[in-house]
């Protein structure tokens, strides 16, 4: 019988894999036998401190063993996890407590709360192990995690226990890993990618190998040739990063890999077309999600060698549509709101109906991220409602300027905004920003040559302005809105 919670498919993969190695951290393994029964030892602790079906858990996101415990824990009691970036200022701790009202809060900062406070440490271990009877309900809320839009405000994102392993199983059914895996883990465990691969690959048995970022590019090697690792995750920035540091010495390593999970940003084009050159057996996975919907579109290089400049087709088991202002679905070409509908859709924000509304329609989650799809189906992004630009009366969508000014050979990134213009007939004119490869020099009249018979004369920016990089959230979105003071 299927699982019905990570934590219940985590307790099957320990019965039947109790000598395998779950989680590898700083050089030491350890076994889904130990990881049980630290799971045990978590749930005693929150048991004696009152913990409860449907409580809050504030709780420290760190990149451990320990966070793997105290997250599957708060499952088990069928209480609710509410993971906090490690980095998070003491002001914003106390607004995210002061929103949930948790009963109990698990972190090195100590906030003027009534609520109970316990430091993330070895104390959460003391106590003998708990075993308790049946697991939650699919249809629990299991997790709420505070996201950070473009605009920077923070929305608290329900996540029902269903929700959360429907999103494993679709990414397990695209990525083709299973638990005969070793995948390595570089992200951070509180934010969603990072934390949907930890659940993943514990819920079916497999190894995850706990990385502390993209700096040691060592460390992955050794996990390649210490461990066997046959998978990794990792963003954009962070390829850039290995490439940086190891030039084309992670070849020979990463060709060792069954498959890489990219998310969270857009990936350049050439650096698309360069792991296709370079790692052809390897399955070199990315996906388009967000918290509310997990991982929705996938796509998988090697194999839509033509279609890179699109975010793949619809995940297993998810609907994807292009719906206009009216709820309709768009023609072949037409750009619309890209919608989500399945098992890994939200049922909304943490005390915030009116926000609940406005995205979830009909049955539809609203992304407010604008598309189109082609004659194959393949989804390609335009950029956000938010951005859209009006320029003498027709829309223009920022991405798909982005996307072709972005093949200059002199430009590293850009973004655009529209600004408005007394003197100009439409009253707004496009403007670009653009990050430069190191020595080149600002030339609009270049661009402006260079993007003549890609795109229409309107959408052509005339306004150019260098900057050293784009601002974006921490997931990897770029924020226009921060480039229009």
């Amino acid at each position: 019988m299927a699982s019905l919670s990570i934590v219940e498919g985590f307790f099957k993969s320990a019965d039947k894999y109790p000598q395998k190695t779950a989680i590898i951290w700083n050089g030491n393994e350890i076994s889904y036998s130990d990881a049980a029964e630290n799971v045990q030892r978590v749930t005693s602790f929150l048991q004696s401190k009152g913990v409860k079906k449907g409580d809050r858990i504030v709780f420290y996101g760190e990149k451990s063993p320990l966070f793997a415990y105290c997250y599957l824990a708060i499952h088990y009691l069928n209480a609710i996890a509410v993971p906090v970036d490690v980095k998070l200022p003491k002001g914003r701790l106390e607004s995210i407590i002061e929103k949930v009202t948790p009963s109990v809060v698990i972190h090195p900062a100590q906030v003027q709360m009534s609520t109970q406070q316990y430091a993330f440490d070895d104390q959460l271990l003391a106590n003998s192990p708990q075993t308790l009877n049946g697991f939650p309900n699919s249809d629990d809320i299991a997790d709420i995690l505070f996201t950070t839009g473009t605009t920077g405000s923070g929305k608290g994102v329900q996540l029902t226990h269903r929700n959360i392993i429907s999103g494993a199983e679709n990414s397990n059914a695209f990525i083709g890993n299973n638990a005969a895996d070793t995948e390595i883990i570089p992200l951070p465990l509180h934010h969603a990618f990072g934390l949907r691969r930890l659940r993943t690959n514990l819920m079916i048995g497999g190894t995850v190998v706990l990385i502390d970022g993209f700096l040691f590019p060592k460390l992955f090697f050794d996990a390649i040739d210490t461990y066997g690792a046959t998978g990794l995750c990792m963003v954009p920035a962070g390829f850039s990063i290995i490439k940086k540091l190891m030039k084309d010495r992670y070849i020979s390593f990463f060709n060792r890999l069954k498959y890489i999970e990219f998310g969270s940003s857009a990936m350049s084009i050439s650096d698309k077309k360069e792991l296709t050159n370079v790692l052809p057996n390897t399955r070199i996975c990315m996906h388009y999600g967000l918290t509310e919907v997990a991982a929705n579109i996938f796509i998988e290089f090697n194999e839509s060698k033509t279609k890179l400049e699109s975010i793949g087709k619809p995940s297993p088991n998810v609907d994807v549509k292009i719906l206009d202002n009216e709820g309709k679905e768009c023609a072949t070409g037409d750009i619309g709101e890209i919608s989500v509908k399945g098992d890994i859709q939200t049922p909304g924000y943490w005390k915030d109906d009116e926000l609940t509304k406005k995205a979830i329609i009909d049955g539809w989650f609203k992304t407010g991220d604008l598309g189109f799809k082609d004659a194959d189906g393949f989804v390609f992004l335009s950029g956000r409602n938010d951005d859209v630009m009006n320029i003498g009366g027709k829309k223009v969508f920022p991405g798909e300027i982005e996307v072709s000014l972005g093949k200059h050979p002199h430009i590293k990134d850009c973004a655009c905004i529209s600004i408005k213009e007394e003197n100009v007939l439409t009253g707004q004119k496009i403007k670009a920003f653009v990050v430069l490869e190191k020595g080149k020099e600002l030339d609009p009249k270049e661009f402006i040559q260079f993007l003549t018979g890609k795109i229409e004369p309107y959408k052509i920016p005339r306004l150019y302005e260098e900057i050293e990089k784009i601002p974006m959230t921490n997931s990897g979105k770029k924020q226009r809105d921060k480039l229009k003071g």
